[in-house]
């Protein structure tokens, strides 16, 4: 039995049972996606993001610096979702790029018609 329900981000569009729909959900890295919506990691417990909510969504390859402003970073792929007409948004990063897709192709099909871009570079070192 889980301690904490999954709390809603966008609370316009709460899910009827987000503990059950956490339970069929698929993991993609760190977080966890279903038909309907992303789950993350958040104090206490889990939060997450339905794609009822969602206004638009993006994917972009960026960096993390590994040693402050200057030298190493490592290539990461930000996924933004955009909830609430567009007034907020919430990053999601991933390693690869195929796992950031992956979650944005489950978007797709539970949203037809909302705006998606999708990254088309690989992924590389900066």
């Amino acid at each position: 039995m889980a301690m904490f329900t999954p709390r809603p981000l966008a609370k316009s569009h709460p899910l009827e049972d987000p503990a059950g729909d956490y339970k069929s959900a698929r993991r993609a890295e760190q977080y966890r996606y279903s038909g309907s919506a992303i789950y993350f990691p958040a104090f206490p417990g889990t939060q997450y993001l339905s794609f009822a909510s969602l206004s638009r969504a993006l994917t972009r390859n960026t960096s993390l610096p590994l040693t402050g402003c200057c030298g190493k970073a490592l290539p990461v792929t930000r996924l933004r979702l955009y909830y609430d007409g567009g007034e907020f948004y919430q990053d999601f990063t991933f390693e690869k790029l195929a796992s950031a897709n992956e979650v944005l192709d489950a978007v797709s099909a539970a949203r037809p018609g909302l705006p998606l871009e999708r990254e088309e570079r690989p992924q590389s070192a900066i």
